[in-house]
């Protein structure tokens, strides 16, 4: 009964979450280049200079591609899924909440990595961060799917707990980043960047999502 009072309660539309969202996304990924300085080089020929200092910058801009995929990851996830929601509540808004909190401090660690991308506190704080974005975002999930049940009805509850598992591997996967950290910070960073290209592929939830189905319509898999 708590439970419902608290979460379940106010069904309304997603149209207002879905903006906001896509409003912190944005600038997320605006953040995430404004990190990155133009080095300033005195002197009558600073050629040779401004070389160097672009290639001790190389871990910046490889911090940022690395975050920018994550970040794309979880936009596309974020949009398929409420694609196939028809209805939002208390519990949604906060739970979304809870991931653009993650999301937002996203630009922080990946600066962090990008000035010390040989450090293990920084190697261990990306990751901490991603897993956290990542949990966060298997819960709105959950929850939508099974808790609030705000999906559109008929949907093939098979399909369903694939696309929950395959959700949950990501922070499973950034936090197994951050245990091999402390054995091999190369290992660590190395599954960061596999993790975007493991999603690059859509499940067939994704594809049932880009066919925007009308909301009263059955779905018949």
């Amino acid at each position: 009964m708590i439970q419902h009072r608290l979460f379940r309660v106010g069904e309304m539309p997603t149209s207002r979450i879905e903006a906001f969202s896509d409003g912190v996304f944005a600038i997320v990924i605006t953040l995430l280049i404004l990190s990155i300085q133009v080095p300033q080089i005195q002197g009558r020929d600073p050629g040779p200079a401004l070389a160097d200092a672009l290639t001790t910058m190389f871990p910046k801009f490889l911090s940022y591609a690395l975050s920018f995929g994550i970040v794309c990851v979880w936009w596309v996830a974020h949009h398929h899924l409420f694609a196939l929601l028809v209805k939002s509540d208390r519990g949604l808004l906060w739970l979304n909440s809870f991931f653009l909190f993650w999301l937002a401090s996203v630009p922080f660690p990946t600066a962090l990595l990008g000035d010390y991308p040989h450090e293990r506190i920084a190697v261990v704080c990306y990751g901490a961060a991603m897993a956290m974005a990542g949990l966060c975002f298997s819960s709105m999930r959950g929850y939508a799917f099974y808790i609030g049940k705000l999906t559109v009805p008929g949907l093939d509850r098979k399909l369903l707990k694939r696309a929950m598992i395959k959700s949950t591997l990501n922070p499973v996967l950034h936090l197994t980043a951050v245990l091999l950290a402390w054995v091999n910070t190369n290992i660590a960073l190395a599954l960061y960047v596999a993790i975007p290209v493991m999603f690059f592929l859509p499940t067939r939830l994704e594809r049932l999502a880009a066919l925007k189905p009308h909301k009263e319509t059955r779905l018949e898999l």
